[in-house]
C-alpha cells in the first residue's frame, strides 16, 4: 500500500510541474538581458552585438502572456529611463536590428497599460 501511495505522490508532483505556469521574471532579469546592448543604445557601437540580440530573444521568451508582456514592457521602459543617454531611435529599432519582433516598442515613453489593448480585444 505504501508503494502505491508513493507512486501517486510522485505522479501528482510530476503533473504539478508540467502544468505550473511559466517561471516569473523580474526587471532585474530584463536588465541583465539588455546589458550587452548598452554600447549600441548609447551610440558607441554601430550595430548590436550577438549577445545583445540574444538578450532581446530572452526577453521575448520570458513574456508569453499579455500580462507578462505588459510586465516586460514596464521593465524595458524602466531600464530605458535609467540611462538618459540612450538614443530613442536605437532603442525603438533594436528588435528589428536583432530580427526579434516584440509586441511592444522599446521606448522611454510607451504606455505599457494601453499598448496591449488590441491584443486583449482579439483574445
Amino acid at each position: 500500500m505504501m508503494k502505491v501511495y508513493v507512486c501517486v505522490v510522485v505522479v501528482l508532483a510530476m503533473v504539478q510541474l508540467m502544468v505550473e505556469p511559466s517561471q516569473a521574471f523580474t526587471c532585474s532579469d530584463v536588465d541583465k538581458s539588455l546589458v550587452q546592448c548598452m554600447p549600441y543604445l548609447v551610440g558607441s557601437a554601430p550595430q548590436p552585438v550577438t549577445a545583445c540580440c540574444d538578450g532581446v530573444k530572452q526577453i521575448k521568451g520570458m513574456a508569453t502572456t499579455t500580462d507578462e508582456k505588459r510586465q516586460a514592457c514596464g521593465c524595458v521602459k524602466d531600464a530605458a529611463n535609467k540611462y538618459q543617454n540612450i538614443k530613442e531611435d536605437a532603442a525603438s529599432g533594436l528588435p528589428t536590428k536583432c530580427g526579434v519582433p516584440l509586441s511592444y516598442p522599446i521606448s522611454k515613453n510607451i504606455d505599457c497599460n494601453t499598448c496591449f489593448v488590441m491584443e486583449l480585444r482579439s483574445a
